[in-house]
């Protein structure tokens, strides 16, 4: 473990600790720690900022939208950026928040982008970013299946190029949920993933219930009332639409995510079920001031995820959930620099 000036972050180590200080020595962001200005040091305005700033981002010109068919007919698609790039440019692969999509982190994939000058692959998930949800099935952390062949195509269409991850929020649990499941088959050479909720079994039964119950009802309306015509015949979906809690609504997902019970749902999508097997060196960044993904979470599941080989994760006094901005009025953010300091240092740190 190491401690940033002002104690603002903590930073703590999986087993590989040399790759750790080796990291920490390589992220001018993780070593300074982060220390916004008085007026932005608040949760929940560092929440409201993360929305206004990415409402109000430019829109990108994405170079190509991909779609692509799953076995069981449901479409996902993969947005691209920066295609012009030699075949061996890295592809940064970017995993969305719940109710989110490649759009709706614009402004995120804009700036990493260009600190990197990397390709970016974004994948969205069934029913995201305008798809149409064309088969009865739907899950708020995706599924690892359909990422797969996402990952499939990313790999024929740039073959010569190493592959790198960031899952923001929801996409985090995919991310390391497909980790968990690939261990050293994973495709991705390092990975970061941003205000992970860990355990979906009870994490959000501690999230503020402010919340808690305006994410509630927003998942409700975006998963169920919008596809109601696919999925309101199966039986479940009035029970799920009926959740008053965040809790609630993945307790009672099951059937519209096509397992048998609630048991077989989190065994099969909860990211911490196989956490313990993820070999990808990865950075975790976590704020304790979180409402949403809180940091009792972080600390219930602190010792498993030191058993990880190349694990970072970085514990902020303040960034609230997925925000990090350094002011009211200066767009910088301290979590983008973060991102792409860690993936320049692992890159060089993997070698060719």
């Amino acid at each position: 473990m190491r401690t940033a000036p002002a104690d603002n972050l903590t930073c703590y180590g999986g087993r590989d600790l040399e790759w750790h200080d080796a990291v920490l020595d390589s992220c001018p962001s993780l070593r300074a720690g982060f220390m916004p200005s008085y007026l932005v040091r608040n949760a929940h305005v560092q929440n409201l900022l993360t929305v206004l700033r990415a409402d109000g981002a430019p829109p990108l010109d994405w170079d190509a939208e991909v779609r692509q068919k799953m076995p069981d007919g449901g479409t996902v698609s993969t947005q691209w950026l920066g295609l012009d790039a030699p075949d061996s440019t890295p592809v940064l692969v970017v995993l969305h928040t719940i109710t989110g999509s490649a759009d709706s982190l614009r402004r995120f994939i804009a700036s990493v982008q260009k600190q990197l000058g990397w390709v970016v692959a974004a994948c969205n998930r069934r029913g995201h970013a305008g798809l149409p949800l064309t088969a009865p099935r739907i899950n708020t952390m995706g599924s690892t299946d359909d990422l797969r062949r996402q990952l499939a195509e990313i790999m024929a269409r740039r073959p010569g190029a190493a592959l790198y991850g960031v899952g923001v929020s929801a996409g985090s649990g995919l991310l390391v949920r497909y980790l968990g499941e690939e261990r050293a088959r994973s495709c991705f050479r390092a990975a970061v993933a941003i205000c992970p909720a860990y355990d979906l079994r009870d994490a959000f039964r501690y999230a503020h219930r402010a919340y808690d119950r305006y994410l509630t009802r927003k998942m409700i309306e975006f998963f169920l009332r919008r596809n109601e015509d696919v999925l309101a015949r199966i039986d479940g979906y009035d029970a799920c639409a009926r959740a008053k809690s965040m809790a609630e609504f993945h307790d009672r997902l099951y059937p519209l995510a096509g397992f048998d019970s609630r048991e077989a749902f989190y065994r099969n999508s909860n990211p911490m079920e196989v956490a313990r097997d993820v070999t990808t060196p990865v950075l975790v960044i976590n704020a304790t001031d979180d409402p949403v993904c809180v940091e009792r979470n972080v600390h219930r599941h602190l010792d498993d995820m030191r058993q990880l080989p190349r694990m970072t994760l970085a514990l902020t006094r303040h960034g609230g959930h997925c925000g990090f901005f350094d002011g009211l009025l200066t767009t910088d953010s301290w979590l983008e620099r973060a991102t792409a300091e860690y993936l320049r240092a692992a890159q060089r740190m993997l070698g060719p």
